[in-house]
């Protein structure tokens, strides 16, 4: 009987936990600007209170407030420049007495430190914007300005402490930093941070149709171009992930397990995905591979459409310690590319000090389906291994592509026609378009749905779930959605 699909996340999400400790042992301390994408390892405290010194927010002239709160249209007020401060300007100590009728003022610049009253020590506390302010004469007696108003007291005033305070927490364990976080990173003066290490996930697809490297036409006859490696390793490396290709493998057991064994000896990975080969029967090459290596299932199907028969598993630890002491790295599996091509593997990352088996995520090799268990099946699980927080959907109105359709709603006989239908066995996941309109929110179902397609897929940018149990959605309701890329930030 097939899991269901909120017992699979549960288990995926025990599985996560159980080696999120292990994998946070891992830390890299980066740059800040090299920091985009990474997670954060340890919450982040601000260093200091920012800003640390009251500084003017506009243009204009420092003062006393209490010296020139009479001023008015009626009782204008003159007022003596004793001087200018630019931003990075030390504060200037002024002489603040009241001198034939002038009160001290000092022009001040955007960013700049308030001067000093020397007779209380005490900063200038307002400023005079300079529309204001009138120069009535300015020469070898000093600029002297007239103000018809008094200023509003910190009004035009950036005060110290008024941004982050000490020991505040800026970003918390498990963010995925972003470029808005360096600006607030780089605020406080912190240039470097610890960070998770990358996840690192092996893909290779399973298929003897399939081929991975393309020369021709003649080369593509009764055979299919590898869509699903390419595409999930992309969809990885969008997330911010270290992944290698492994190219395509033959529907053979003895030779996935031959494959596998060879990876788990010598490649330091945290997650193997694979596609294709899970179908039950005879023909799972997969399942037989596992048999080999002795692996322990712990997901043999979800119950989810489409992707109903992905599976999840893992070697056990004693099997995987045994399978290290037995690695011989001068034999090397010699994968074979049924297609002829050779494989598309990106440079390798230093290895990582691995203290576990990688979990194996077998996924359908239909491109489709695969695309959808790898968001909602190994997603949440790299989310969870690096200690971020769970994914909120976003919440649109379903509405029907206004274009001609070969689709055309369901109806189970009610008055009401479903956009998409619900089920009491499975969760049903759809991809669509997530539009942002005048009135809100909306997602319009692709006009075309077929699960062998890719073209409705190029259009897509969002996964509509209808839950277990759910009806279903008609038009003008509220659909739960996910984007196609689950960012980490």
């Amino acid at each position: 009987m097939a899991t269901s699909f909120n017992e699979a996340r549960d288990v995926i999400a025990k599985l996560a936990d159980e080696r999120s400790g292990v994998f946070a042992q891992d830390e890299e301390i980066i740059a800040l600007e090299d920091a985009v994408g990474r997670t954060v390892r340890t919450d982040i405290h601000s260093p200091l209170s920012t800003p640390t010194f009251d500084s003017a927010a506009v243009e204009g002239y420092a003062v006393v407030a209490s010296q020139v709160s009479s001023a008015s249209p009626r009782t204008p007020m003159r007022l003596r420049c004793m001087g200018t401060i630019r931003p990075g300007d030390r504060p200037l100590e002024i002489h603040d007495t009241v001198v034939s009728g002038y009160v001290t003022c000092v022009e001040i610049f955007v960013g700049a430190p308030f001067p000093t009253a020397q007779s209380t020590k005490r900063p200038y506390d307002a400023i005079v914007i300079r529309d204001h302010a009138t120069i009535v004469e300015e020469g070898g007696g000093g600029r002297i300005i007239q103000i018809a108003r008094p200023p509003l007291t910190s009004w035009h005033k950036r005060i110290a402490g008024s941004d982050f305070r000490q020991n505040e927490v800026i970003l918390s364990r498990g963010t995925s930093v972003a470029p808005r976080h360096i600006m607030a990173l780089a605020s406080v003066g912190i240039r470097q941070i610890s960070v998770t290490r990358l996840v690192r996930i092996g893909v290779v697809s399973i298929g003897s149709e399939i081929a991975s490297t393309v020369v021709d036409q003649q080369a593509l006859q009764y055979r299919v171009p590898d869509a699903d490696g390419p595409y999930l390793a992309a969809a990885l490396r969008e997330m911010g992930e270290d992944a290698l290709y492994w190219g395509v493998l033959p529907s053979n057991g003895g030779v996935l397990a031959a494959f596998l064994r060879d990876k788990l000896q010598n490649e330091q990975v945290d997650i193997i995905v694979t596609t294709g080969g899970v179908s039950r029967g005879r023909e799972s090459c997969l399942i037989a591979a596992l048999q080999q290596l002795g692996a322990s299932t712990h997901i043999d199907s979800v119950a989810m459409q489409p992707g109903s028969s992905a599976m999840l598993a893992s070697i056990p630890d004693s099997a995987f310690e045994s399978l290290q002491r037995s690695r011989n790295s001068n034999i090397r599996f010699q994968a074979v590319d049924p297609g002829g091509g050779s494989f598309v593997t990106p440079p390798k990352t230093p290895g990582i000090n691995r203290k576990r088996s990688p979990l194996i995520f077998g996924l359908p090799g239909s491109p489709i389906a695969s695309a959808c268990c790898f968001r909602f099946l190994v997603t949440p699980y790299i989310r969870a291994l690096v200690g971020m927080y769970m994914e909120q959907e976003i919440l649109a109105r379903v509405s029907l592509t206004p274009e001609p359709t070969i689709y055309q709603p369901q109806s189970d006989g009610s008055t009401r026609e479903w956009v998409v239908k619900g089920s009491q066995h499975y969760d049903i996941f759809r991809h669509a378009i997530l539009r942002s309109q005048h009135d809100g929110v909306s997602v319009e179902l692709a006009r075309e749905r077929s699960i062998a397609k890719a073209s409705p897929f190029v259009s897509s940018n969002c996964w509509l779930h209808v839950r277990r149990e759910h009806a279903g959605v008609s038009a003008g309701d509220t659909g739960n959605v996910y984007p196609f890329c689950s960012p980490k930030s």
